[in-house]
């Protein structure tokens, strides 16, 4: 066995020949490559395990170091990522990532954070440190009525919103995608968001290039009130970002955008509209608590830290104070 950077079309050839229950478009190296948009300082990149009877690949944005552009940290995408794999054998996979290991030592890639979908438990594939981050929200779209697992407080604000007569409408217009950026944009500046989630419209003309993506608008006379983004892959259809304005959330649009989206995955046979966790990992947080007006099916999201390359990321860390006996409380990826 040996391990390839292999290039865009080639990978997004081979996620596509794998099962529809491992075709998770976020996780898909054409997502990777588009998110990669966000920076000038990630640059994304393919590897695959050749010579050996099962498919084990993975794409990474990889970045300076600490600053230090000899020296790179590799991160999945925004969102999720992981290995995609069609290997159970544990044994197997250590021997897998004990390659990728060695890889990453030998391009200068001293550690890794990675962030696990929860539709695929690619964790199992990771032989660093895992650890539970949140719950996050399904709704499942194979049990018929959907909205019999909506809460009560969300059917009522769907109803709200259909009896203002609101229009719903897909696009694939590069005008509103646009438009969408500068929606989305004023929506978190007024919430406060860190400078991180301010993606510029680069980003979302990247996005919205893929085939698997999609954009919901919830309008009344012209006036956007909410709007999404959707990404339909495999079995499982994503929301992936969505913002609503003060007027939407009054009449309860942010509900009725995803009552539609669930509606119209639902019509093309797929199996689940993953929702996402909250903003941070409390409890009552209050995203979470939206997203589980739709559903009490709940999975688990994993984040996995891991050093490649001991001796370098020890002597770096040392930098910044920390140590074997006091370590940093996350891998240092920036």
């Amino acid at each position: 066995m040996r391990l390839r950077v292999i290039e865009l079309n080639e990978a997004q050839r081979r996620f596509e020949g794998l099962a529809p229950s491992l075709q998770v478009a976020s996780v898909s190296p054409a997502f990777a490559a588009a998110d990669a948009r966000r920076s000038s300082a990630l640059r994304c990149i393919h590897v695959a395990l050749e010579c050996c009877e099962f498919e084990w690949m993975t794409s990474v944005h990889l970045q300076p170091f600490l600053g230090r552009s000899d020296w790179r940290g590799a991160i999945s995408p925004y969102g999720y990522g992981g290995i995609l794999t069609t290997c159970s054998d544990r044994e197997w996979l250590q021997e897998a990532w004990a390659f990728w290991q060695q890889w990453c030592c030998e391009h200068g890639v001293v550690a890794e954070l990675g962030r696990f979908h929860p539709h695929l438990a690619s964790e199992a594939a990771f032989f660093g440190r895992v650890h539970l981050n949140r719950q996050t929200v399904s709704i499942d779209l194979r049990c018929g009525e959907i909205s019999a697992g909506f809460n009560l407080l969300t059917k009522r604000k769907i109803s709200r919103a259909r009896r203002h007569a609101v229009l719903t409408r897909w696009s694939r217009n590069a005008l509103d995608w646009e438009r969408f950026g500068r929606f989305y944009l004023e929506a978190m500046v007024a919430m406060g968001a860190q400078p991180f989630y301010l993606f510029q419209n680069s980003y979302f003309e990247a996005i919205r290039l893929l085939q698997q993506s999609r954009l919901l608008i919830c309008e009344l006379d012209g006036e956007w009130l909410s709007a999404g983004i959707y990404l339909f892959g495999g079995c499982v259809a994503e929301y992936h970002l969505g913002a609503s304005s003060p007027s939407g959330k009054s009449i309860g649009t942010p509900y009725l955008m995803q009552c539609v989206a669930a509606e119209a995955a639902q019509s093309e046979g797929l199996d689940w509209l993953y929702l996402g966790g909250g903003t941070d990992t409390r409890e009552d947080n209050s995203l979470l608590f939206y997203k589980l007006g739709f559903s009490r099916i709940t999975r688990s999201f994993y984040v996995g830290e891991a050093v490649h390359d001991p001796e370098t990321y020890w002597a770096l860390a040392a930098q910044r104070g920390y140590s074997l006996e006091t370590p940093p409380p996350r891998v240092l990826l920036d």
